[in-house]
């Protein structure tokens, strides 16, 4: 009876022609054909609001559909529930006139009403959406500045990706006079902080940026501001150590002895790949210190001169910092050496995994200068660990094993976080929140930087899963 009625009302034309979000306004179409991909409510959204669209906002269907569709809800309910709601389509007109549209989201407006009607209470996980009939859920079809199709289907943000392609390489090309490669200094009038697609309403951008390319920089234009951030300072940092003299040959003139013996044995292979490290570490301060990398000439030349006059001393200081560092971690090895009994093997591999995390090749610039003093604090938690261990195998196993299973989470999410993306903000302070966690359970009197505990570091865990 339902679908005669839905039949009648096409024919009629007696249903809304158009789609109210906010200041939008959209086209509305009914095709009345079991088992097209368009049977049901299609909405026709230009692509210059593509972007602006809430899919929660169409879940409730036009009014005309609306019985069919809480009769539908509730038939998908599991068993128990079911029986306690029949004959469904008259608990579903019950329904109906106490919902209020769009005020709260469909299910949880639906589950208010049955619980006050029936006292049955649904929770979240009950309903079944996939046992909806497909043209109770309205297709989505994009259309293109002259009206031609571009996309089409019932998921929104499935919609959104298969338009995506298009506009990224449309997108490309209108950007490509743009992109460079090859700069060894800055030779643009103004990077512009985002471009965008003509015709889309601003819905498509991109984001250029400079780029690092090795030996040179470059200009890229990118998908996402994240990836924007990232590689417009790594590229801001690779153009100023082309643009500024290296202090590499000051700073080594003025070590000590012992300083250059001490920078010999780091994990980089030489003393000119230590200086290089703490030179990128040294600018990226500089960088960050300055207010963030230049986007026109004027404030390249204001950072250029900024870094140009700092580099040297500031460089310095952060090489006092890499020895101090260095010597910290040949005390972690020289403590290692003789705990070679069984049952202090565990904690003795996890040491060394810490250590090889901590100082390795890239390791200054990999820290930042800011946090040179936190790693040098973080081998010295170590050494104390070590020193104690002895007498306390069990009470570090258990300490250890709650570390562990905070870094399995960790390391895990850092694995399936996509190749290329950057990390979230959220995920890189997990990294540094474990050091901190192992010195507050091995090395309390060492202090931590800030309150740290594992429920922070769970939180934070949980903000940084990967996009889906």
């Amino acid at each position: 009876m339902l679908v005669d009625d839905a039949a009648r009302a096409v024919e009629d034309r007696d249903w809304p022609q158009t789609w109210r979000q906010g200041d939008l306004e959209l086209e509305l179409s009914y095709r009345f054909e079991p088992g097209a991909e368009d049977d049901g409510v299609t909405v026709h959204v230009p692509l210059r609001v593509l972007g602006e669209l809430r899919a929660d906002r169409f879940e409730w269907l036009v009014p005309g559909l609306r019985l069919e569709l809480v009769t539908a809800l509730l038939r998908s309910l599991p068993k128990e529930l079911r029986k306690r709601l029949v004959p469904a389509p008259d608990v579903a007109a019950q329904v109906l006139a106490g919902l209020e549209p769009r005020r709260r989201p469909l299910l949880e407006d639906v589950a208010r009403n049955v619980e006050a009607l029936r006292g049955v209470a649904i929770p979240p996980q009950a309903w079944d959406l996939s046992k909806l009939p497909p043209h109770l859920r309205v297709t989505f079809r994009v259309e293109d500045p002259d009206g031609e199709p571009m996309a089409s289907g019932r998921d929104l943000d499935r919609v959104r990706a298969a338009v995506r392609p298009r506009l990224r390489a449309e997108l490309a090309t209108a950007a490509a006079s743009l992109e460079r490669s090859g700069l060894t200094s800055w030779t643009l009038d103004r990077l512009p902080r985002e471009v965008t697609l003509p015709g889309t309403g601003e819905a498509v951008r991109a984001y250029p940026a400079l780029v690092d390319e090795g030996a040179t920089a470059g200009v890229r234009v990118l998908d996402s501001p994240a990836a924007q951030r990232a590689a417009m300072h790594a590229g801001t940092r690779r153009l100023l150590l082309l643009a500024v003299p290296s202090p590499a040959r000051s700073v080594q003139d003025r070590l000590s002895n012992a300083a250059k013996l001490t920078l010999s044995a780091a994990p980089h292979g030489s003393v000119a790949a230590v200086l290089e490290d703490a030179t990128a570490a040294t600018v990226d301060a500089l960088i960050a210190e300055a207010g963030g990398p230049a986007w026109d000439a004027a404030g390249w030349q204001r950072l250029r001169d900024h870094v140009a006059g700092e580099l040297a001393e500031r460089t310095g200081r952060v090489v006092a910092q890499v020895v101090a560092i260095l010597d910290a971690a040949r005390e972690v090895e020289r403590r290692l050496e003789p705990l070679t009994a069984a049952p202090l093997a565990p904690a003795r591999a996890d040491v060394q995994d810490q250590l090889i995390r901590l100082v390795r090749p890239g390791f200054v610039s990999a820290t930042g200068a800011a946090r040179l003093g936190d790693l040098e604090r973080y081998l010295k938690a170590a050494v104390q660990r070590l020193e104690r261990l002895p007498n306390a195998v069990a009470v570090d196993r258990d300490r250890m094993r709650a570390v562990h299973e905070l870094e399995d989470v960790y390391f895990q999410r850092l694995r399936e976080w996509p190749e290329g993306r950057p990390l979230p903000d959220a995920l890189r302070e997990v990294r540094w929140q474990l050091q901190e966690l192992r010195v507050s359970h091995f090395a309390q009197a060492l202090g931590t930087r800030g309150a740290v505990s594992s429920k922070r570091i769970r939180r934070l865990l949980d903000e940084a899963r990967p996009p889906r």
